[in-house]
């Protein structure tokens, strides 16, 4: 491996420690006011260095400094000189052999520079539907995702629009005139971060511990089997998710009907009727924003207008994304259909 390559290695991993680590919260076992005593800035995350500084890592902790703010405790005499040393903003150096142990134990609680154990896999790491432990492949039908399926006699029927953020129908009918079983599961990852989980009897609060930003996972059924991780394993982690898992049980011919919604709003309906009707309302609204239908000599021109584009934009909508290319081509398309419309 190139030095330039192995420089760029390091420092992507120590940025990842830094942009990721745990929040400083407010603990009883840590003093926060030694620190304050000696300097440090408990605003900012504490990265402790415990090998010797040298060249090369001097010169990588000098490019981090300028991504992102941090403490660094350098816990073994540097091997470069104080003139280079004072150009690391908020660099401290206490010898290990020479602090006291509770100095020491302050710096080791708050380090986002732990050993951590690799030996694990992301196992959720895409939004997905399975019933009866199989993922569902969907159909897109404009505009709305749609799969119906059936296992062991029970029929599951699932419709994916958005509305108010990304909403869920599940339809589930047992065609028996015997009791069935059947379960279902949701993941839905949440972009890399650090969460606080509130469980509600039909919505989980989900705030983002730095931008204090919250989402809303709201349902109308009884969950037994909840977990917040993508690691398997771990129960709370920086690869975070909300996974359900409902087993249910069925009487001969029973329908049951469910709906949850993920967004920044609290929305949840409890009877058939209000869903279907929300369902309607989503796809009325899709077809006021492409309310335009092109029939034309020119075929290709036509399925880009009326299907390909829209899918690509509805698709980026329904993951919480926009694609810009593809709307301002479209809207540059319309604009000139309109021009050419009789008055």
């Amino acid at each position: 491996m190139r030095k330039k390559e192995y420089i760029e290695r390091i420092e992507n991993l120590a940025f990842n420690r830094l942009k990721y680590h745990s929040p400083n919260l407010e603990r009883d076992d840590v003093n926060y006011e030694i620190l304050e005593a000696i300097g440090v800035n408990t605003a900012l995350p504490i990265f402790v260095f415990s090998k010797s500084l040298n060249k090369l890592f001097y010169k990588i902790f000098k490019n981090l400094k300028k991504k992102c703010n941090f403490n660094l405790i350098l816990i073994e005499k540097p091997l470069i000189s104080e003139k280079k040393l004072k150009k690391l903003v908020d660099t401290h150096i206490f010898i290990k052999d020479e602090i006291g142990s509770e100095l020491y134990y302050t710096f080791q609680a708050l380090n986002v520079n732990y050993l951590s154990n690799l030996n694990i896999e992301n196992k959720l790491s895409e939004e997905f539907i399975k019933f009866d432990n199989n993922k569902l492949s969907f159909d897109y039908t404009p505009y709305y995702f749609h799969k119906k399926v059936i296992n062991h006699g029970v029929i599951c029927e699932v419709k994916n629009f958005i509305l108010n953020g990304k909403n869920f129908i599940f339809n589930f009918c047992n065609t028996r005139k015997n009791p069935a079983s059947a379960s279902f599961e949701i993941n839905i990852p949440l972009p890399r971060g650090y969460y606080f989980f509130k469980r509600h009897t039909h919505f989980v609060e989900i705030e983002n511990l730095t931008s204090k930003e919250k989402v809303y996972f709201n349902h109308n059924f009884t969950c037994n089997k909840i977990n917040f991780s993508m690691i398997d394993g771990i129960e709370s982690c920086t690869f975070a998710c909300v996974n359900l898992r409902i087993d249910l049980r069925f009487m001969p011919k029973e329908i049951k009907k469910f709906f949850c919604n993920f967004s920044d709003e609290r929305i949840c309906f409890f009877s058939p009727n209000e869903m279907e009707k929300f369902f309607d309302l989503s796809q009325q609204k899709m077809q006021e924003i492409f309310d335009i239908k092109l029939t034309s000599q020119d075929k290709n021109f036509d399925e880009l207008f009326n299907f390909s584009l829209p899918r690509k934009i509805w698709e980026k909508w329904q993951k919480c994304d926009f694609d810009e290319e593809s709307e301002l081509k479209w809207l540059k398309m319309r604009n000139e259909i309109v021009k050419k419309l009789p008055n």
